[in-house]
Formats: C-alpha cells, sequence, structure tokens
C-alpha cells in the first residue's frame, strides 16, 4: 500500500534482453498473436511492456527493475514476457485497443488477449514485484477485486485495493468514491484498512495540514513512511516550503533509515523537482541558485547511474551559467552529454560557450 510519488512513471530501452536468466527478465520475440499463442501452450499469463524512443522513465525500468534478480526469476518462471514499442508495428494498434496512454505502460493479459491488469508508471523493483505477484497469483488483480465487489459490494478491503488500483490508474475521482466508502463502512477501523483511506482522503485535499493531522491520529500506521512523503511534497508543491519539506523527509529517513530505496527514490524525485522549479525562475536569486547546487550535488548521490544523473548534471550546467562559472558550466553539461547525446544537451553546451566568449 504504497504512495507513488511526483511522478506516474515507468522507463524501458529498444531492444530485447536475452541474457543470464537469473539476472534479467527474458523478453520473447515475435508478434502479438505468436505471444498469445506462447501463452496458451505453457498456460502462463503475458506482461506487455509498451514503451516509446523518448520514454526516459522506461529506460530505468530496463536498467533498475528488469535486472533484480527477484524480479526477473519471478517474470521468467511465471509468465511470458513481451515489448512492443508504442509508436512502431503493432504497438498503435495495441496501444489504442488496451487504452494505453501514458508510458510506460505494463498490461498482464491471459492467452486470449484479456486484460487482468496493468501496472502505470515506474516503481521501484521491490514495490514492483509485490504488484507483479499479486497479478500473477490473482490475489489482488483488477479482474478478481471487480468479481469480489460484485459478489459483496461492502466489502471493506476489496473496496480498498480497488480504490488504490483505479488510483494507480489515474482515475482519482472514482478513488475518491472508494476510499470514502472504506470510511463509511469502517468507522472504527477494524479491517485496519479505513486508517489507510483516511490518508489517502487527506491527500487529495492537497493541504499538508491535513496529512500532519493524520500522521498525529496515527503515529504507528503501516502508512507512515507514504505519509511522510506526502505531506514533503504537498508543502513543496502548495507554497514551496522547502524547508517543511526537508523536515518531514529528515524524520522519514531517521526512522526507516537512509538505505530505504522507496524512500530515497521519492526523495530524489523531490530534490529533480527543486531544481527544475529554480531552472523555471529567471529571476533567482544568486542564494537560491548557490542553495540549489548543494541540492544537485546531493540528488547526485541518489541517481547515480540512471537517467536521471543527466538531468542533474544539465540543471547544474545553467545553475553555474547564470553564477558565472562557465568552467563548472562546461564541466556539467559534459556530463550531461557523456550520459546522453541529445539536442537539448548540445544546446545547453552551445549556449554557455556563446556566452563565455561574449564576456
Amino acid at each position: 500500500m504504497k504512495i507513488k510519488l511526483f511522478v506516474v512513471f515507468i522507463l524501458l530501452t529498444l531492444g530485447v534482453s536475452l541474457n543470464s536468466y537469473s539476472d534479467e527478465i527474458k523478453f520473447e520475440k515475435g508478434s502479438f498473436a505468436e505471444v498469445l499463442a506462447l501463452a496458451k501452450e505453457q498456460n502462463r499469463i503475458v506482461m506487455i511492456d509498451f514503451y516509446t524512443d523518448w520514454c526516459k522513465w522506461c529506460v530505468e525500468l530496463d536498467n533498475f527493475v528488469y535486472t533484480n534478480p527477484d524480479v526477473a526469476k519471478f517474470a521468467n518462471e511465471n509468465q511470458i514476457n513481451w515489448k512492443i514499442d508504442a509508436e512502431k508495428g503493432e504497438g498503435p494498434e495495441l496501444a489504442k485497443k488496451y487504452n494505453v496512454s501514458g508510458y510506460p505502460t505494463i498490461l498482464f493479459v491471459d492467452y486470449l488477449g484479456t486484460e487482468i491488469d496493468r501496472i502505470v508508471g515506474y516503481f521501484p523493483a521491490g514495490p514492483f514485484l509485490k504488484s507483479m505477484r499479486e497479478i500473477v497469483d490473482g490475489s489482488n488483480s483488477m479482474i478478481t477485486l471487480k468479481r469480489k465487489l460484485v459478489e459483496n459490494p461492502d466489502d471493506v478491503i476489496a473496496n480498498f485495493k480497488y480504490a488504490e488500483k483505479v488510483l494507480n490508474y489515474g482515475n482519482s475521482e472514482e478513488a475518491k468514491t472508494y476510499f470514502r466508502k472504506v470510511m463509511e463502512l469502517d468507522k472504527y477501523n477494524q479491517s485496519g484498512y479505513a486508517d489507510d483511506a483516511e490518508l489517502y482522503n487527506a491527500m487529495f485535499t492537497g493541504k499538508s495540514e491535513e496529512i500532519e493531522k493524520w500522521i498525529q491520529k496515527y503515529p504507528n500506521s503501516n502508512m507512515l513512511k507514504s505519509a511522510y512523503s506526502m505531506v514533503a511534497e504537498t508543502a513543496f508543491m502548495e507554497n514551496n516550503d522547502y524547508s517543511k519539506a526537508r523536515k518531514y523527509y529528515d524524520l522519514a529517513f531517521e526512522k526507516f533509515g537512509r538505505d530505504d530505496d522507496e524512500l530515497n527514490f521519492s526523495y530524489s524525485q523531490f530534490l529533480l523537482t527543486k531544481m527544475y522549479s529554480v531552472y523555471k525562475n529567471e529571476n533567482a536569486s544568486k542564494e537560491d541558485i548557490e542553495a540549489t547546487l548543494k541540492c544537485a550535488d546531493e540528488c547526485l548521490t541518489l541517481v547515480k547511474g540512471s537517467i536521471n544523473e543527466g538531468s542533474v548534471y544539465y540543471y547544474q550546467s545553467e545553475f553555474y551559467m547564470r553564477l558565472g562559472d562557465f568552467e563548472n558550466a562546461i564541466k556539467a553539461i559534459d556530463g550531461a552529454l557523456e550520459i546522453h547525446n541529445k539536442k537539448s544537451y548540445q544546446e545547453q553546451k552551445e549556449k554557455i560557450l556563446k556566452k563565455r566568449d561574449s564576456k
């Protein structure tokens, strides 16, 4: 029951990985029809990875989730895995058929092509594996939850899990209805899910104070980590309150440790958002820029080796250029270009050199 923070995201690269069975997911080649036939033959479901050339989070998924030994082992042993570029070949038609509009989207279907469930956006390896297991064993798939709600519309747990599913799909209005129903059905939190629904309800207000009230009310909840992150991001997005956001991330790290992958991912996205806000502010003060450069240094320790490393170097190059430190600006943009030689980075270097030479 983790809340996906900041971004709804997932990344994949082109090509098929057929390396070590235990270290990477094996993706089948062939057409959709051929993959479905294989699924029927082996009596397995199919995981379809919809990606695009430009989806940076798809790259992250490939590099950090699909190479996780536990994720790869489970996927290779329990399902047929297949990738499709949503903008090429069969991709556009399949994306339309299954109403796929954001990338990455990970679809799970049976051998007839009937959708079982989907994972939308990027999740670190742990939460991704948890979702995949629940879909494959049927314990928490969309199809299973819909059936449970037909059989018993007042099933508290099914209502809660269905609400989380539709929220993950991007339908917050429908999710609100089901979270409210959980709170109405279980006023005394006998199921252990009403307090979680109450947290989501606080999140929907968009006010960090409402989430803080929830934390005070439920200091020992299993959703506390998510709540800390939610206060932080809401405070920053609501009032640009960087100090409050940092306070709650510090509290989260103190309680859950600096090695928590989900927390580190959330924090890195927060730092990137902070950098972006200063980057977009052409009137940012020297003090703000210098403080944000410190954020960039911290963020680099969290995103090293990921696609976001290039983004941090790009922001650094802009901030150093604004401060007139062209040597470090060039060094930073060269770091970004080394990771990804894309047009925007090339143009940024040209801008830095032009500004330096005009001095």
